[in-house]
């Protein structure tokens, strides 16, 4: 499992890369042409909306695998170890729960909406919308990744965590 862990981390952070770049490169060309040229495109703003979409939930399904989300832990830290783990697992099972929420969900909205493009680059939205429920499963996975880390660990880990 950490040998599978660990490919998928370098595919999700080339990924996001690939995204970012391609970011900076179409909101480079969009205003190149808007005010050097005097002459906007109406594409490149939907392309980079997708883009940025996806580079984003991505972003988040990294951030639930390492565990760097925003947290409050000036309490955590003068809890017990074993009251702590238990609010570790249970911080883990909302994300779970959300996870399942963005995949249900956001899966019957995806297959709703497949006939539909962008209106100026013609792509369908699917691509858009499938976002959700993907990166849904990926942070899943790692909050259930996660709750396994975290009862695997003794007290005194716990509680240095």
């Amino acid at each position: 499992m950490e040998a599978a862990d660990r490919l998928l981390n370098k595919v999700l952070v080339f990924l996001i890369f690939l995204q970012g770049m391609g970011l900076v490169i179409l909101i480079g060309v969009e205003v190149f042409f808007r005010y050097a040229l005097a002459n906007a495109l109406s594409w490149p703003e939907e392309v980079a909306g997708i883009l940025f979409t996806w580079f984003t939930l991505i972003g988040t399904v990294l951030v639930t695998r390492s565990g760097e989300h925003i947290e409050f832990n000036s309490l955590l830290v003068r809890l017990p170890p074993g009251v702590h783990k238990a609010l570790g697992v249970f911080n883990q099972l909302i994300i779970a729960a959300f996870a399942v929420f963005m995949v249900v969900f956001g899966y019957h909205y995806a297959v709703m909406f497949t006939f539909e493009k962008t209106p100026a680059a013609g792509i369908n939205m699917l691509w858009l919308n499938l976002a959700l429920p993907i990166n849904g499963l990926f942070i899943l996975l790692y909050a259930l990744w996660n709750i396994l880390k975290t009862l695997s660990r003794t007290q005194t880990e716990a509680g240095n965590r």
